[in-house]
């Protein structure tokens, strides 16, 4: 809940907050939409035999939801941005892998390309190395989000998601839309037989990835944010992260025990309302009709938040499973029959 997109961290953090957002930067830090994008795309893939009408249905759902999500609670949220890509994504569904495969490939090299590259070069020949602090945006955040004065919020959230510019078109295209590409294409090529089948080999790619894409995240903490650094560490490693990532999550899947595997289904069941239920909690948490922190806590603290209401989410979809409570996402059935894969 602090626009780190305005403000150079280097700049703003100081002794161990620092540290801590540099930690988290590294693991978190340009992956964390491009792995949700990657697991869109393999779930559009995966339920391709519910038919192309429902999906759309799905994801008309979702953007509509997400997108009040956006403008009355959170504008900082790029989902509606993955969902659109989505849309394109579904002309791949049921498509020869390599087709899908090969556009994924294409966009992001061309998002290296234009993105990465002629940034790092654009960065390298400029005097202004670091992306010094919007402070008088940061201010703004906080005196709105910190007030009472919520149609001012509503205001602010809707100048952000109408303000992103090329730069907001340049990354669902060439970030997102190859993520969900690539995720259409591992269903399509039965990743997850593969893992099965060569753990070892699986395992090894696993830590290639993750590998090269922290080691790439860590040269721009190395670098002290400067723009060349953070062009190249969420241009580059954070999407290479999350291909890890991904993979880590579908043998995890694949190896817990059951009794575990069905804590975290139950979330994942009433996925779309635990969303929206996380950014109501932590609107009331940070929000100036609430208890009004934005901007006033430490990382650590923000980290304990996140964590405990994650908790409280698993608890409360388990619940509504127990007693077969239905929610947002009873709209996505195509019948109540329809059995879990």
């Amino acid at each position: 809940m602090m626009p780190l997109n305005e403000i150079n961290p280097f700049e703003y953090f100081f002794g161990g907050d620092l540290n801590v957002f540099n930690i988290v930067d590294i693991i978190t830090g340009g992956s964390v939409i491009p792995l949700i994008s990657i697991i869109i795309g393999y779930l559009l893939s995966q339920y391709g035999y519910t038919g192309k009408k429902h999906l759309v249905k799905v994801l008309v759902i979702a953007f509509v939801l997400l997108s009040l999500n956006a403008g009355l609670i959170f504008g900082f949220d790029q989902l509606p941005f993955v969902i659109l890509m989505a849309f394109i994504g579904l002309i791949f569904v049921g498509r020869h892998w390599i087709i899908t495969l090969a556009a994924s490939l294409i966009l992001f090299a061309l998002h290296l390309m234009f993105n990465v590259v002629l940034e790092i070069i654009t960065g390298l020949n400029s005097n202004i190395q670091h992306m010094y602090s919007g402070i008088q945006q940061v201010n703004e955040f906080i005196s709105t989000y910190r007030s009472t004065d919520y149609l001012a919020m509503v205001n602010m959230n809707i100048d952000i998601l109408t303000g992103i510019g090329t730069d907001g078109i340049f990354n669902a295209v060439f970030v997102i839309l190859p993520s969900v590409l690539l995720g259409i294409a591992l269903k399509e090529l039965n990743f997850t037989g593969f893992i099965k089948d060569s753990p070892y080999i699986s395992g090894g790619i696993i830590m290639v990835l993750l590998a090269g894409g922290i080691a790439v995240k860590l040269l721009q903490v190395l670098s002290l944010g400067t723009i060349t650094g953070k062009t190249l560490g969420e241009g580059f490693g954070g999407p290479v992260t999350a291909i890890g990532y991904f993979m880590i999550l579908v043998y995890i899947a694949d190896a817990v025990p059951k009794p575990v595997f069905t804590l975290f289904y139950n979330l994942g069941k009433y996925g779309l309302t635990s969303y929206i239920l996380f950014n109501i909690l932590m609107m009331f948490v940070f929000y100036g009709f609430g208890i009004a922190m934005y901007g006033q806590i430490s990382i650590q603290m923000l980290l304990f938040i996140v964590s405990a209401i994650y908790i409280l989410l698993i608890i409360f979809a388990n619940l509504m499973a127990a007693y077969n409570i239905q929610a947002l996402e009873q709209t996505f059935q195509t019948n109540k029959k329809m059995k879990r894969e």
